[in-house]
């Protein structure tokens, strides 16, 4: 009998994979790549959009604080740069201002107005530009501290551990 050669009836098996089960682990182990790289992405995606969101509202902290410190009737526009973030402000009066009240209803030393303050806050590339809208108000000091014309107004309280 010659090598090779087949008996009838009898089925001889080589070892190893054929053609057909190499193109079906092939295919299976690139669609399982595919869905384990979709989901790395969508993973990356939601990482990059938590820290854009962490780097706005670090901004925006940043930038509210400063405006605690910003009087809108001296100052009703301006820049400046706090960190990585450019901040510009433009405030626009939206009442007449009028004379504060003391606490027993006696006109006080400022001059006040309410206003609407536009902040736009800009970190390229971390940080596409946008705009809040606050409202602050504005004083201005009508006459200095111990003029008479103010009526002698000194502090409601007394400083601490004296009396």
């Amino acid at each position: 009998m010659k090598r090779g050669a087949h008996i009838a009836g009898a089925i001889r098996y080589s070892p190893g994979f054929t053609l057909l089960e190499a193109i079906v682990a092939l295919v299976l182990l690139t669609t399982a790549g595919l869905a384990l790289f979709s989901w790395m992405n969508a993973s990356f995606d939601g990482l990059n959009r938590i820290e854009q969101s962490n780097a706005r509202a670090a901004a925006e902290l940043n930038a509210l604080e400063f405006m605690k410190t910003v009087n809108p009737m001296e100052r009703p526009d301006g820049q400046i740069k706090l960190g990585q973030v450019d901040v510009k402000w433009r405030a626009r009066q939206l009442a007449q201002p009028v004379q504060n009240r003391t606490d027993t209803r006696d006109p006080g030393p400022f001059s006040v107005a309410m206003y609407e303050v536009e902040l736009t806050l800009e970190d390229r590339p971390r940080i596409e530009p946008y705009t809040i809208v606050l409202r602050q108000m504005g004083y201005r000091r009508l006459y200095p501290v111990g003029d008479e014309s103010g009526g002698g107004i000194s502090p409601s309280l007394p400083a601490p551990g004296k009396r």
